[in-house]
């Protein structure tokens, strides 16, 4: 193919996205995305029959599979995968051991009309962390085409015939159509003026690296899955690390807790840890032989993280009848015999659904036999590995950060005292049990909106700062305002749905399915 190609590097414009600068190639030389994939594209390109087969793999602009970085350099004047990765360490890679980057990424263009207007789109568009545009900061970025409503096309080298800046449905986003006028934009460098990016981009990765940051970012693809309810999700991420580690920054939105400064010197009680042990497992004691070794040591400490977990367990369950759903306490009670009688009190019915989760039971009524967590442990060692009391979507999170798949870099809770790692858990794990406990409070408001009436597993936001040297405080940082979010769903649901429960009927006693077979099997 030979072209005369019109192009000048003086129209890259800071921050701007590789989707955006081969937008402008397409519109400055008058062609479309197939044409510029054979320009550009690789030998994965060449060997397709025909250019309109290319898929999204080879259109892909994050990881650039079928791009050719030298084709590129010579017709755009740069190394669109360079440029892009650069810009990728740069935004994204402030966040200490980051994975799959790519989901940081909105799947479909995301745009500032104003930016678009000229032709114009920036990296900062794309990627999720923010939702207003870095240099109109009181306009919202849109992801849907402003004439016809429909999700834009896909972040990608577009298919077809389809012209520079346009949408599929023929609209045309650029707002002038004269070519010097728009090319002498492109010759102006665009200024910052969200405040939320500047203090995002003044971050001294160096220092948030001097942490280890523990966080529910990317543990595990799910969380990244985000229902369209939780957009917010990956917004809370600047705002808690600009808040962690830009001093004098105070923002209102985000709950700052920390330790008291010397708690890595606080010395390990090994003979409580031992005691506690062994009162658990006496048999492995009961032959003079056997001595406390480095196995039983280790297996105390998990036993320790074990029972921390059962307690923080019991302490938000107690909280939350106490103090939460005080007026309904004793409608958990009953839950089981108010139900068989068809009446169900929706503020039972969302601690009922909690609990189970969180203990593992699998039907509604053996929860008569869990209204009292058992005295005895189950705990299990696990090949030195960490083991928790509770069940469910957050704690197999949970799981995973104290037993990371890879430890390279990473966090090892073993590393830490007994004092440092319970706090560590205090403060995660309650968040987490309140989290999935607002989750079901959400599923009984409106239960239409979930699928077999089960909540998301979008892991809820929060940083927990620990300081490489182990040395000094830890802190955590949290949203603010979700206890008062939790109590205004409370109060909803008590206005939407009267609580059934009358005290005048004496409920008769619970009967179980196989119970009533029985029964009737003996008539």
């Amino acid at each position: 193919m030979n072209y005369q190609i019109t192009w000048s590097t003086n129209w890259i414009q800071e921050y701007e996205s590789p989707w955006g600068i081969l937008e402008k190639f397409k519109w400055a030389n008058a062609v479309d995305g197939n044409t510029v994939l054979a320009l550009i594209g690789n030998e994965n390109v060449k060997q397709l029959k025909s250019i309109s087969n290319a898929g999204s793999r080879h259109r892909n602009l994050i990881y650039f599979s079928s791009i050719d970085s030298k084709k590129t350099k010579k017709i755009i004047g740069l190394d669109l995968k360079v440029y892009h990765d650069n810009l990728v360490k740069k935004l994204l890679h402030i966040i200490p051991n980051l994975k799959h980057e790519g989901n940081y990424f909105h799947s479909s263009l995301s745009y500032c009309p104003s930016c678009l207007s000229i032709g114009y789109h920036s990296i900062l568009h794309q990627i999720k962390l923010f939702d207003h545009c870095a240099f109109h900061p009181n306009q919202k970025l849109n992801d849907r085409c402003v004439k016809c409503n429909q999700l834009m096309p896909e972040y990608l080298i577009n298919k077809g015939n389809q012209e520079a800046f346009r949408c599929t449905c023929g609209y045309d986003f650029l707002d002038s159509e004269n070519i010097r006028l728009i090319f002498s934009s492109w010759q102006k460098q665009p200024k910052i003026q969200n405040k939320i990016i500047k203090s995002w981009l003044k971050l001294s990765r160096n220092k948030i690296h001097e942490y280890y940051l523990v966080y529910p970012f990317d543990n595990y693809k799910k969380i990244l899955e985000v229902d369209k309810s939780d957009k917010d999700y990956l917004r809370h991420i600047p705002k808690l690390i600009i808040n962690a580690f830009n001093k004098g920054t105070v923002n209102r939105e985000v709950i700052k807790i920390s330790s008291r400064s010397d708690i890595f010197n606080i010395r390990n009680d090994d003979q409580q840890l031992k005691e506690n042990y062994k009162e658990i497992f006496p048999h492995l004691f009961s032959f003079s032989s056997y001595k406390f070794n480095e196995k039983h040591r280790l297996d105390s400490i998990y036993f320790a993280v074990y029972k921390q977990t059962r307690i923080i367990y019991k302490a938000i369950t107690r909280y939350i009848l106490r103090r939460v759903i005080k007026e309904h306490s004793k409608c958990v009670k009953i839950f089981n015999k108010a139900r068989q009688n068809g009446d169900v009190c929706p503020h039972a019915f969302a601690f009922v659904l909690w609990k189970m989760e969180c203990e593992g039971i699998d039907a509604l009524w053996k929860i008569e036999n869990h209204n009292k967590l058992s005295e005895t442990y189950e705990f299990i060692c696990l090949n030195e590995r960490f083991s928790i009391f509770l069940n469910g979507a957050f704690m197999t999170h949970l799981v995973e950060i104290l037993n990371p798949i890879s430890s390279k870099d990473g966090f090892n809770f073993m590393d830490c005292n007994i004092s440092s790692l319970k706090y560590i858990l205090d403060k995660i794990l309650s968040h987490l049990l309140i989290e999935r406990y607002i989750k079901w409070l959400e599923v009984v408001q409106n239960p239409d909106k979930y699928k077999h009436t089960y909540p998301d597993d979008c892991i809820p936001m929060y940083i927990c700062k620990i300081p490489q040297k182990l040395s000094g405080e830890i802190s955590f940082y949290i949203p603010e305002n979700r206890i008062d979010y939790m109590k205004n769903i409370i109060q909803d649901i008590g206005d939407e749905f009267s609580c059934p429960f009358n005290w005048r009927v004496k409920y008769p006693p619970y009967k179980s399915p196989i119970r009533i077979a029985m029964d009737k099997m003996s008539y």
